[in-house]
Formats: C-alpha cells, sequence, structure tokens
C-alpha cells in the first residue's frame, strides 16, 4: 500500500489509505490561531487476530519497550489499578455490567540525546477499548490522548496486506493519538520522535501479533 505524508493547514486531512486501511495527520489548532501546534493522527487496519488477542497485546504496557518505535522504556504503577463496572448494551441483546480497569503508567520515549518521560492515565475496557491520557501538570504535553479501539470485522473486510487472508476471527483496529506539547521550541525537538512514533505504531503491533501468535499456534 502507497502512502504519502504532507503537512497542511489546520483542520486538513492529510491522507487516508485505500480500502485495507487508512491513516493520516491532522493539524489541530489546539494553540494559537496562526500556528497550531497541535497534532492528530489516525489509522485503521484489519488485523487477522481475535479482539482479545489484540486488546491484550495493546493492554501489556509493561513490554511496549520491546517493540513500539521510540519507546525506551514502560512500566505500569500496579499499585494504581482499580475497577469499576459500567453498564453496556448491545445491538439484539440485554443490558449487562462489565468491567473497566483504571491504572497508571510510565512511557520514557525518544532517542539520543532527545528523551523525554510521560504519565499517563490508562482505561482499560476489555475487549473493545483502551484509551490513554497524559497526567497534566509538570510533563512535556499540555494534552495527549491516544484511543485504541477494536471491533469485529466482517466478513468482506480487507486485510492490510494482500499476503494476509482475513480469518473469521479478524479484527478492525483504529488507533488515535492527538497532542499539542507544552512549548513550541520543545514541539520542534520531539515533533519528529512522536510524529515518527505514529506513523509506525500500527505496522509495529501488527508484527508483534504475528510474532506472539503465528508462533503460539505452531
Amino acid at each position: 500500500m502507497n502512502l504519502a505524508f504532507r503537512w497542511r493547514r489546520p483542520g486538513s486531512l492529510v491522507r487516508q489509505g485505500r480500502a485495507a486501511g487508512k491513516r493520516g495527520f491532522l493539524t489541530l489548532p489546539f494553540g494559537s490561531s496562526k500556528q497550531p501546534t497541535g497534532q492528530k493522527f489516525q489509522e485503521t487496519q484489519i488485523f487477522p487476530y481475535s479482539r482479545e488477542q489484540v486488546f491484550d497485546l495493546v493492554a501489556d504496557i509493561d513490554r511496549y519497550s520491546e517493540f513500539v518505535p521510540m519507546c525506551t522504556e514502560s512500566r505500569v504503577f500496579h499499585n494504581t489499578r482499580r475497577v469499576e463496572q459500567i453498564g453496556f448494551k448491545q445491538a439484539g441483546q440485554d443490558p449487562a455490567v462489565t468491567d473497566r480497569h483504571v491504572v497508571q503508567a510510565e512511557l520514557a520515549v525518544g532517542y539520543p540525546p532527545f528523551r523525554e518521560r510521560y504519565t499517563s492515565d490508562v482505561v482499560l475496557e476489555r475487549p473493545w477499548r483502551i484509551v490513554a491520557t497524559a497526567v497534566p501538570g509538570g510533563g512535556i504535553f499540555t494534552h495527549m490522548r491516544t484511543i485504541w479501539e477494536f471491533a469485529k470485522a466482517g466478513s468482506s473486510a480487507r486485510p492490510h496486506s494482500p499476503f494476509i487472508q482475513t480469518a473469521s476471527d479478524s479484527t478492525r483496529v483504529s488507533f488515535s493519538i492527538e497532542y499539542e506539547f507544552a512549548s513550541p521550541l520543545h514541539a520542534q525537538a520531539a515533533s519528529l520522535v512522536f510524529d515518527t512514533m505514529a506513523q509506525k505504531n500500527m505496522a509495529a503491533y501488527l508484527a508483534r501479533c504475528h510474532l506472539l501468535y503465528k508462533t503460539a499456534k505452531r
């Protein structure tokens, strides 16, 4: 799949992929209307694995440093974990209650000599959704949020590559990240790191799925 990226005016979509998946950058007017400092990246792909498998991989934050681009350290503060009960209702079914887990996690990202560390509140609703929001105050962001959503892919869904057959339990994975740095100078130094992370992120998680789940089937 041939994708190109270009920077555009605030609020304009850069480029989206074709039927196999889509991704693109948006410039968000979080800061000055003349010089917006916020960015948003979003991408959707089909993974030939179940929602539970993909969710569990994304939820394993302690191991991000092993495969996530530009992530040098990752850890979950397990003593901050709490469980909340939430109600939900799916079409044609009675209302139900499920658990939502909330925990704090810390990531260190970058490359020498640039390196930054930040803490996020992470909300995990298995197997549908994971949301991580940077804790405000004292960090490199004035705003940062990543959202993962996992939906069962229809039989007509196409995987990201023609060389991968779509499994009956395949998953449509949607990833988005929006962020604004605390200062324009910081943004200039850090934007390359976060842009690279965003563009390479989905491919890294798919490769990790192949490594863990295809190996397990052998």
